[in-house]
């Protein structure tokens, strides 16, 4: 026994050398110290292999490589160490094979993660099963999101991760409806990730909203969500008042709105640039036939322009100007309350009323 004890020792030594980690794990065996109880332990510190042998195993027992940090062995996010960012490192890890996340991370290598998109796909909610990991994964790509749009959407709205494979595929048939395609899904997975997460009721209800309220075509809804899929997110009243406001108050026609993607901006930045030009007399409302007596700024160009061209080149004002009316405007709309918490109405208004009712 003492004679096969110092072979195994030797060619533990030799194959340590050499670093044939793999073929040591498999080569090595203590089948035949089975004579009385023995415990023989063979620590490949740097190999992170272990070896354990007790007189209940019977049978060949190869090395098992439980990890590469020897000292955590049970940790199964330890193997990712092993995953490299080096740019220069583009071949698969020849240490894969006995990792024991292998087959995994071989998996998503075969989907065309790159070893840093790995690792930070594993950094998302990291007690996650693996398994249920790639299936998830799995079923993103099929819907034609690209490698970073998935990974880019995992890490905006990690919760993607408890989504079953078959919500997906519900969700993807419901946005192929809408006439998504796979580029403005790339578009939606990394600026709004939550629709994926969104009840279907949810986003019928902002359909119905928009095409049966707002009377936008089937394209243009398409065009909205693509470009503003914000839209899904925001109170429906509020949604129902932001068109209004541009439709009634402002004047502007359904395919304006649309190619001016005015549903990014904020209803309190609108108004603020509206009312603005409105009282410099620079922006008219247009009569029912659609007409001005002077040029109104087109909407695309009002939305769109940064706060300082916004004032020097549109409003031709100053940016102190603008500031103090903001603050005056927020000031008039402020509602004002009473003491005891109630709204208070002015006079007028209530003799108003009053007449009306005798009326």
């Amino acid at each position: 026994m003492t004679t096969r004890l110092s072979l195994n020792v030797v060619a533990t030594a030799v194959l340590q050398r050499h670093s044939f980690a793999s073929l040591a794990c498999q080569s090595i065996q203590l089948s035949s110290l089975n004579s009385s109880p023995l415990a023989f332990s063979c620590s490949l510190r740097h190999l992170g292999c272990k070896l354990v042998c007790t007189s209940s195993e019977q049978n060949e027992m190869p090395l098992h490589v439980a990890s590469f940090n020897p000292e955590s062995s049970d940790d199964p996010q330890k193997p990712l160490e092993t995953v490299t960012s080096s740019p220069a490192e583009q071949q698969r890890p020849a240490n894969l094979s006995y990792l024991k996340l292998g087959k995994v991370l071989d998996s998503f290598l075969d989907m065309g993660f790159s070893h840093a998109e790995i690792k930070a796909l594993f950094s998302v909610q990291p007690k996650l099963l693996s398994h249920a990991r790639l299936a998830l994964v799995s079923e993103l790509l099929l819907l034609g999101l690209s490698t970073d749009a998935i990974l880019k959407a995992l890490q905006k709205s990690p919760e993607l991760l408890r989504m079953s494979p078959n919500h997906l595929k519900d969700r993807a048939d419901l946005l192929r409806k809408l006439s998504f395609k796979e580029g403005s899904l790339n578009h939606m997975a990394i600026h709004c990730p939550s629709i994926f997460t969104l009840p279907q009721s949810r986003i019928e209800a902002v359909k119905n909203l928009l095409t049966e309220k707002c009377l936008f075509s089937t394209q243009q809804l398409s065009k909205i969500l693509r470009t503003c899929p914000n839209v899904l997110l925001e109170d429906l009243d509020h949604l129902e008042y932001k068109f209004q406001f541009v439709y009634f108050r402002m004047g502007i026609k359904h395919r304006e709105i649309v190619n001016s993607a005015f549903f990014q901006k904020s209803l309190a930045e609108i108004k603020n640039r509206h009312i603005f030009l409105e009282r410099l007399g620079l922006y008219q409302t247009p009569d029912k036939k659609g007409q001005t007596q002077i040029v109104n700024p087109k909407l695309k160009s009002l939305i769109r322009a940064s706060e300082t061209d916004f004032v020097t080149k549109i409003a031709c004002s100053s940016v102190e100007e603008y500031e103090i009316f903001k603050k005056l405007l927020a000031r008039e709309e402020e509602p004002e309350w009473n003491k005891d918490g109630t709204l208070k109405v002015e006079l007028s208004d209530v003799e108003s009323d009053e007449e009306s009712d005798t009326e």
